[in-house]
């Protein structure tokens, strides 16, 4: 087992990991990011939790997480891209960069997305990659699901309304935004995030503009 730093307890290294994972696909630019709450909280057996933040009840959702993958997918596309991009690991050339952008001025500008719109645009954005480009995109998410799994494994999510499925668990982390992002798509699941400020709004703004550097 890896030993820690002096000062730091074994809940505060899983609670500053699971942020991490939540938040850190969610930033943008050089500075940091206001930080979005992730939901629901890491509970620790034998250290006092804090309460726990108001979120959407998951007895009044609507949807279904099949309905909200595509989307999320999309969402963790988005945020991969960015982040490889930015990295200087992807390198489009001009005419690539000219089509993604077009890409995502649609994301930006479509009223509503849903399963259906984000799969076919989660299409587009793929299509703008070279095989080892597309090879490198997804070998980074599959390297943030591997983490997360790896996490849950070792830990115990609670939600204030109720036991959360592994599987939402899992959505909830690899999401920007996270759990506030995946209860509004489940409620709404034409729901477009980019439309809305927030984590997701400021990746794509963030894109873009590396895309015109």
């Amino acid at each position: 087992m890896a030993r820690l730093l002096p000062g730091f307890s074994a809940a505060r290294s899983v609670t500053a990991t699971l942020l991490s994972l939540s938040l850190g696909a969610g930033s943008a630019g050089a500075t940091t990011p206001p930080r979005t709450p992730l939901e629901p909280g890491l509970v620790t057996p034998g250290v006092p939790q804090a309460g726990p933040r108001p979120l959407p009840p998951t007895g009044s959702l609507t949807g279904s997480l099949t309905d909200v993958k595509p989307t999320t997918g999309l969402l963790t596309t988005v945020s991969g891209l960015r982040n490889l991009i930015r990295a200087g690991t992807l390198r489009p050339d001009a005419a690539a960069r000219a089509e993604l952008g077009e890409v995502l001025l649609k994301l930006r500008d479509a009223q509503t997305l849903g399963p259906q719109l984000s799969a076919q645009l989660q299409a587009e954005l793929l299509a703008t990659l070279t095989p080892a480009q597309g090879q490198s995109l997804r070998a980074h998410l599959r390297a943030r699901e591997v983490q997360v799994q790896g996490l849950l494994a070792r830990t115990r999510i609670a939600a204030p309304d109720g036991p959360v499925s592994p599987a939402r668990q899992a959505l909830n982390l690899l999401t920007p935004g996270g759990a506030a992002v995946v209860s509004a798509l489940v409620q709404t699941p034409d729901l477009n995030p980019y439309r809305a400020e927030g984590v997701n709004r400021e990746l794509l703004r963030t894109l873009l503009a590396l895309l015109e550097r």
